[in-house]
């Protein structure tokens, strides 16, 4: 019923709307490396669409893009991040595209080139949840855990044990290197995961964003 109170209403409505999103926005990128030390941004931190950084002329910043699976290296200005990219005003912005789990495992590089005539052991109708082109997981908690294990399901591996002091840990930093094509289970407390490296992963250099694993 339309009143006098109909735009006011609207807008309260609006803005209610707006906040909502906000609180529930997704993160669309990671910081994947910064030149300098900061409170607003610090590595590894997700990003959000929307979220500005102001950048000293002096400073760099490299972000990955989680689904564009796009790498920017931006020095200086005023930075917006956004769903696939960043809008660079009064600085320098190059790019570079990445193999990364942007979409669904499968989508990622084919069918035939990610199959293996793998047999799942201790693991009923096995999926992987994820697909990482490093050896070495980056692993983002959503929660606090004391230890990391991972164990192989498709063949015999050793199984890696590794302490979680934060809520980033960088597998590669504790000389974990795990087997391309393999499928793994990644278990904290009562969380697991199955993730697999992909038949293209990088042995070293991989770029954060393609050994992200949110957990």
């Amino acid at each position: 019923m339309r009143t006098k109170y109909t735009f006011r209403s609207a807008a309260i409505g609006i803005a209610g709307l707006f906040l909502a999103s906000a609180a529930n926005a997704e993160p669309s990128a990671l910081v994947e490396d910064i030149s300098s030390d900061r409170d607003d941004v610090q590595l590894f931190d997700y990003l959000e669409p929307g979220q500005v950084i102001e950048l000293s002329a002096s400073e760099t910043i490299v972000i990955g893009y989680l689904l564009s699976c796009i790498q920017e290296t931006i020095t200086g200005g005023k930075v917006t991040i956004g769903e696939d990219e960043s809008a660079v005003v009064g600085g320098s912005r190059e790019t570079a595209d990445v193999d990364c789990d942007g979409g669904p495992v499968v989508a990622q590089v084919g069918a035939e080139q990610e199959a293996g005539a793998a047999t799942f052991r201790n693991v009923d109708d096995a999926e992987a949840q994820r697909l990482l082109f490093g050896l070495s997981p980056l692993v983002r908690l959503s929660a606090p855990a004391s230890e990391l294990v991972v164990q192989r399901l498709d063949q015999n591996e050793s199984e890696r044990r590794v302490n979680a002091s934060s809520l980033v840990v960088d597998m590669e930093k504790s000389g974990v290197k795990l087997t391309r094509g393999g499928l793994y289970r990644i278990k904290a407390g009562d969380r697991e995961m199955v993730f697999k490296i992909s038949r293209l992963a990088e042995e070293q250099g991989a770029p954060p964003v393609a050994r992200l694993l949110p957990f």
